[in-house]
């Protein structure tokens, strides 16, 4: 798949590269289209053909110069990396040049339909002004609250192929391709909590970030039935707490994950059927998220103490004790989930059931 070169860009200007073509592109006549678009509708289709013999001798980058298109390349699965709750874990693995012999293998299009290579193929960059093909392997693992949203790929280990080209401005990168999605990543070892409690990694990741963002919420009362006793302010609390682990707040102060999806996930069992309403917003618009008037010193009584929460395993049912001496004296809550498995639900949580204050 070719990306925009423009986007590589960008990315690459933070790790001191500049993503380009094989040579920089002239700029357009004043009667050329301004839209994009236009160009690459005249852009050729892609095309893969036998490759020919010989092949063109790519150049070596230097020690230093791989590790600078290293560092480029993953400035630009940075961006993605770094969304709030969007995986558990994320890295490069490896980069580094794919010698020849493995080009057909690739099946790369010699035309990649990519316009900044004035019609160039991927072997003729290599030839003139002279460069490689790179490999670098990333590991992704994504969060629950990802795999709720239905991400359009799935994680695990993926190889993505860069032309670099050695220009006049220094080793850039010119296109690129994910050409292969593999195979899942190596299973992490449980946490002792986690093997204790007898809960899935799912589970786990789940009943700490629901935790978190009630003590984080101020939710310090009784509660039988949350979705019905919550109030419009302690929803907008919660949505702004939840957030963090949850891909963040839009530009608008919304939650980017749609709120009824957390309400469903974090405060039902269902794993069909439509979004549940809180009874408090039944006639209402939808509060834009807030934190609550105590978050920053309980935000900060958390990290100073990561056993402010100890959790405990009743058949099932998982309960978490929240202890946090707040200025206005302490406070003790215990906030009782129960566990929604992997079968018949596609994927295994926890979810709220009720709350008791101590």
């Amino acid at each position: 798949m070719t990306r925009s070169l423009f986007r590589f860009a960008a990315l690459a200007l933070c790790a001191g590269l500049l993503f380009t073509g094989c040579t920089p592109a002239a700029p357009p006549a004043p009667s050329a289209p301004a839209s994009s678009a236009a160009a690459e509708s005249d852009a050729p289709a892609p095309t893969t053909i036998p490759l020919p013999d010989p092949l063109p001798e790519p150049l070596q980058p230097t020690e230093e110069e791989l590790a600078a298109l290293t560092d480029a390349i993953e400035e630009q699965f940075r961006g993605d990396w770094e969304r709030p709750g969007y995986y558990l874990s994320a890295r490069l693995d490896s980069v580094r040049v794919i010698p020849p012999k493995e080009w057909e293998d690739l099946q790369l299009p010699l035309t990649s339909g990519n316009t900044q290579l004035e019609g160039k193929s991927w072997m003729d960059c290599i030839a003139d002004p002279g460069g490689c093909l790179l490999m670098a392997q990333t590991t992704t693992e994504y969060a629950p609250e990802t795999i709720i949203a239905g991400p359009q790929y799935s994680d695990g280990v993926m190889t993505h192929v860069y032309l670099a080209v050695n220009s006049e401005e220094g080793w850039t990168i010119a296109d690129d391709w994910r050409y292969y999605q593999g195979s899942e990543p190596p299973e992490p070892s449980p946490d002792p909590a986690q093997e204790e409690l007898g809960l899935t990694r799912n589970q786990w990741v789940m009943l700490q970030h629901q935790t978190r963002a009630l003590a984080l919420s101020g939710i310090f009362r009784d509660l039988d039935d949350p979705l019905t006793e919550l109030t419009a302010e302690e929803w907008a609390n919660y949505l702004y707490a939840r957030s963090e682990s949850w891909f963040g707040l839009a530009e608008d102060g919304s939650t980017e994950a749609p709120a009824g999806t957390i309400f469903r996930a974090d405060f039902t069992d269902r794993i069909s059927g439509e979004d549940p309403l809180p009874a408090a917003l039944e006639n209402t618009e939808e509060p834009l998220p807030a934190p609550c008037a105590a978050c920053e010193e309980i935000n900060a009584l958390l990290a100073a103490n990561p056993d402010a929460i100890a959790y405990s395993r009743t058949g099932d049912v998982v309960t978490a004790t929240l202890t946090l001496p707040l200025e206005s004296g302490t406070v003790t809550m215990e906030y009782t989930f129960g566990l929604v498995p992997d079968d018949p639900a596609p994927f295994s949580r926890t979810w709220l059931q009720s709350a008791r204050r101590a």
